[in-house]
């Protein structure tokens, strides 16, 4: 603007000094035209004075309002946002985090899907109608309710899938299912937040969500912050590290957890065997695992039974579609029959029973060396020893004598302390019956009983069982909680199968015997398509034992005929 405004002023100025002055018939025309071109001089320089003086405002304005704009910036960047505190409802949770972590694509979180319920029989009394025409007048019908219909793709879309235990409340989230999309590091990170904070959550379900060694370990540790979690399916992750042991530890509380097609291999084997039971620990909580369709081999069922040997809490165990074969198969048949102790589990054994006899040990006295010293220490014991039996015996011949006058007496005075005792006892419950059924009890008389606290079984170390010597080595009993075992789809033949049966056998007697301390034994053993052919001797020997021991077989029901025999013969 400034420098249009110079351009003008120069323009005019040119043109005064170069033109001529016009020529005029009276003098005062002239002066009029003098004056008016020197005031518009004045007026233009004052424009381009002010001019510049705006621009120069201006400009700083702008420099400010930027620079102002920039510190408060700086400012927002700088200040970290109030931490958020999770409510437990796992849907408001979980997009508010989301939202703060900068998610772009945030999955919807959705009720899971469930089938209706089958409709009502009809009822015989009322008039079934038959059905007619629609005429073009009628109203249309509703949609049915057994099923319902969604957009193209809504079904492959990521979804987050919840069981609610009451429906109008959110915050009673009992189950998660998540299906088919990557679970990275960022949704895990919005988990270890929202997840503990769900207190009724017992199930998860991450199927094929391409878990790694970072977010499984991250997974392990927001599994153990979750009180009340119980089961967890980890289906279809197959992890480099496989670290799945993390899940069931020693303080884990996980009871089922289900690892299919998972790809482990004789290392994951080996690890989780560790975490199932070692010479000095034990997991306490995991009763069933299920591996099907692995890469686990003999190697890895050697692993897996040496987990068994000292856990007493695992009931089923699924080692399905693996590549199995006999030498793994007489590892667990020698782990359900009885097997040698390992010189660790030895020195074990011993400290377990030191540990266990000490009390006894330190009441009795030490004899000091002070008392004898011309003679040793034995001969001394063994003299008092002598002195004390012959004291004992003239006693004891003495005392006989008024024992058995005294027996009469003895026997009447217990018998009336007896039936004293006994009414006295009678007198207290009655007395307390009265006393707790005053004013403020609902009725005179009655008899108020304390809640009957459940009783806590405790878990016998297995190195403690009765031990049987052989051959310079020590035998326990084998495990016997275990209840169900399923090696079917493997590659097991006609060795693996003698020693099965073997420990069958081994379970049987025990069982007949009346020894039920460890365990009632196997109940269900699985060995369909394996190799050797289904009508195999040994294979049907082991049908016959294991159908006495399902606990959901029924015998085959008698015909009319047999029934009439068996009344008549009374068999």
């Amino acid at each position: 603007m400034a420098d249009r405004l110079g351009a003008e002023l120069k323009g005019k100025s040119r043109f005064r000094s170069d033109s001529p002055r016009p020529v005029s018939r009276l003098g005062q025309n002239a002066d009029y035209t003098e004056t008016l071109d020197t005031a518009n001089v004045d007026c233009i320089a004052r424009k381009v004075k002010m001019g510049k003086k705006l621009e120069r405002v201006m400009k700083g304005d702008r420099g400010g309002t930027t620079s102002a704009t920039s510190q408060e910036t700086d400012v927002d960047n700088n200040k970290t946002p109030e931490p958020y505190n999770c409510v437990g409802d796992f849907e408001a949770d979980y997009l508010e985090l989301c939202k703060r972590a900068g998610l772009t694509e945030i999955p919807q979180v959705a009720p899971r899907p469930h089938r209706p319920e089958p409709p009502p029989p009809p009822d015989p009394k009322e008039k079934v109608e038959e059905p007619t025409t629609p005429t073009p007048g009628d109203p249309e019908e509703a949609p049915p309710t057994t099923y319902t219909t969604s957009n193209r793709f809504d079904y492959f879309r990521p979804k987050v899938q919840l069981e609610l235990e009451k429906p109008e409340d959110k915050k009673s989230m009992t189950e998660i299912y998540i299906r088919g999309w990557k679970v990275d590091q960022r949704y895990m990170d919005v988990f270890r937040l929202c997840l503990p904070a769900a207190d009724k959550l017992h199930t998860i379900d991450l199927w094929n969500v391409g878990l790694t060694d970072n977010t499984l370990a991250q997974f392990a540790a927001v599994a153990s912050q979750c009180l009340n979690l119980r089961n967890i399916k980890l289906d279809g992750n197959p992890v480099p590290g496989e670290g799945f042991h993390q899940l069931i530890g020693e303080d884990s509380m996980i009871v089922s957890m289900s690892l299919r097609s998972c790809k482990i291999s004789d290392k994951g084997a080996e690890l989780i065997g560790k975490a199932l039971s070692t010479v000095k620990t034990r997991n306490q909580s995991l009763c069933v695992l299920n591996l099907n369709s692995n890469l686990i081999t003999d190697v890895g069922a050697g692993h897996l039974s040496n987990g068994l040997r000292m856990n007493r809490t695992l009931l089923i165990l699924s080692v399905a579609n693996n590549a199995i074969g006999d030498e793994g198969a007489k590892k667990f048949g020698e782990v359900l029959s009885r097997f040698a102790l390992t010189h660790e589990e030895v020195v074990e054994r011993r400290k377990l029973i030191s540990e266990k006899g000490t009390p006894d040990i330190r009441i009795s006295p030490i004899p000091k060396r002070s008392e004898s010293r011309d003679r040793p220490i034995s001969q001394s014991s063994r003299s008092q020893l002598d002195k004390s039996t012959a004291k004992s015996g003239r006693s004891s011949s003495k005392a006989k004598k008024k024992d058995d006058k005294g027996k009469g007496k003895d026997d009447k005075k217990k018998d009336a302390q007896r039936g004293a005792s006994k009414e006295s006892v009678a007198k207290t419950t009655k007395g307390k019956g009265r006393q707790s059924g005053g004013k403020k009890g609902p009725a005179a008389g009655t008899i108020t009983t304390e809640p009957e606290t459940p009783e806590v079984l405790e878990i016998i170390n297995p190195l403690l069982e009765e031990a049987e010597s052989l051959n310079g080595e020590l035998f326990i009993p084998g495990n016997r909680v275990l209840i169900n075992l399923n090696l079917s789809r493997n590659k097991i033949g006609e060795a693996g199968l003698k020693a099965l049966l073997k420990g069958i056998q081994y379970q049987i007697t025990l069982t007949m015997l009346g020894s039920r301390s460890g365990g009632t034994g196997l109940m269900r053993l699985s060995l369909q398509k394996n190799g050797f052919p289904p009508d195999h001797e040994l294979y049907m020997k082991i049908q016959e034992l294991m159908v006495t021991r399902d606990p959901l077989y029924k015998p085959p029901a008698k015909s009319p005929d047999e029934d009439s025999i068996s009344q008549t013969t009374g068999v």
